[in-house]
């Protein structure tokens, strides 16, 4: 009687174990299972459709890493990895506090990196296929049609606002209102800050943040509150910055094109009707 009951324990614990674990859904024989769906959604704070969806648009990459046979090697990896150290002037064992701070680990962070590299190939490979129109009448037309992606402000007024923790950022995005984070008031100029800085915060909306910075005392984030001394250039002055910008722009709406289009036709089969739209 014993051994039967703990026979039937154990069936149940592993019939728990597959049904946790089980698939869900097969984005073109990529499959994705309901300990995916709850893990993304733990892991970004986000619902289940918005997880589902994250998801699939992954698996749809997946498949097309696959298709056009992109691989990153260890020993290429490691190499991305040690110019990014380079560039945020660290070293893997300050990565290694600063992803403990965030209670992140290094082998999820090199997944992440290895994933993020594989992507970047995939959108190289798949935009080398467009056709690019590198004219300075293209160019001109886009800047005529853009300035505002190119307009200077020499002032710029904002809330600057810093932790130690990037989540404290994050959720002060999400809902200014509920943080109680305390900002300090900034009246950036042209004497006072560096013209990088006020050239990117040139682009960012009113009341509107600028993505998570890290610094060396942690994270900050720029919420610009009023720009002025607005200079706008001739085309002559930024052709190249004009053209860069036009052909990314066409490279992008490529590889949006090339997704929308993918998204129509990818077989996607729902087991759990439930996740279904």
């Amino acid at each position: 009687m014993i051994k039967i009951i703990l026979n039937f324990c154990f069936f149940t614990i592993l019939l728990n174990a597959n049904l946790i674990n089980s698939t869900v859904i097969i984005v073109d024989k990529e499959p994705i299972t309901s300990y995916e769906i709850n893990k993304t959604m733990k892991r970004f704070n986000i619902g289940k459709n918005e997880a589902v969806k994250l998801l699939i648009n992954k698996k749809i990459e997946l498949s097309q890493i696959k298709k056009f046979e992109i691989y990153i090697s260890e020993l290429e990896l490691d190499r991305a990895i040690k110019n990014l150290l380079k560039q945020n002037n660290t070293d893997l064992e300050g990565l290694k506090r600063s992803l403990n701070a965030k209670n992140q680990n290094y082998k999820q962070f090199r997944e992440d990196f290895k994933r993020d590299l594989e992507k970047r190939k995939l959108f190289e490979r798949i935009s080398s296929m467009a056709k690019l129109d590198f004219s300075d009448i293209g160019a001109q037309k886009f800047f005529e049609q853009n300035e505002n992606k190119f307009t200077f402000f020499t002032q710029i007024e904002a809330n600057i606002y810093r932790s130690g923790d990037m989540k404290i950022l994050e959720n002060l995005i999400k809902n200014t209102r509920k943080s109680k984070l305390k900002p300090e008031n900034a009246f950036l100029n042209i004497n006072n800050a560096d013209p990088r800085l006020l050239g990117y915060l040139s682009q960012i909306k009113i009341n509107d943040f600028s993505p998570i910075l890290e610094t060396n005392d942690g994270y900050i984030t720029y919420q610009v509150k009023n720009k002025g001394g607005e200079q706008i250039p001739n085309f002559s002055q930024v052709k190249n910055e004009v053209l860069n910008a036009y052909v990314n722009e066409q490279k992008q709406n490529y590889v949006r094109d090339y997704f929308d289009k993918l998204n129509s036709k990818i077989n996607i089969k729902y087991l759990d009707k439930s996740l279904e739209k």
